[in-house]
């Protein structure tokens, strides 16, 4: 029993070191894009933005296609794709939080102002 225990834990600790690498390595493209564009100025502090932008977008997919249960090929493009785009992803998710937050907010002191 506890082999089968192991053994799945490692399963999904190597899909997501798979998730990880692969987030990693699409920042590093995504650098070094920037880089050849002129967008980016090459020092440490925009490599490791770039690489930690594409982890959290890629992680995010990963745990999204997990969650969904999607097969494992579909999740692996998904975080190509989430993590090549990190930028974007980060801002949709912020400006969703955002929205959700404010409507919460609204109907809360709706409700209060509605009491009264």
């Amino acid at each position: 029993m506890g082999d089968l225990v192991m053994f799945h834990l490692s399963a999904g600790f190597s899909q997501i070191a798979v998730a990880l690498a692969l987030s990693v390595l699409s920042g590093i493209g995504v650098y070094l894009h920037g880089r050849r564009e002129g967008r980016l100025r090459g020092g440490i502090v925009d490599f490791i933005t770039e690489i930690i932008i594409a982890a959290t977008a890629g992680l995010m997919a990963f745990y999204i296609g997990q969650y969904q249960h999607l097969d494992k090929s579909i999740i692996y493009f998904s975080v190509l794709l989430a993590s090549n785009n990190g930028q974007e992803v980060l801002g949709a998710v912020k400006r969703v939080n955002t929205d959700a937050i404010v409507q919460v907010i609204t109907q809360v002191l709706s409700r209060k102002g509605g009491g009264k």
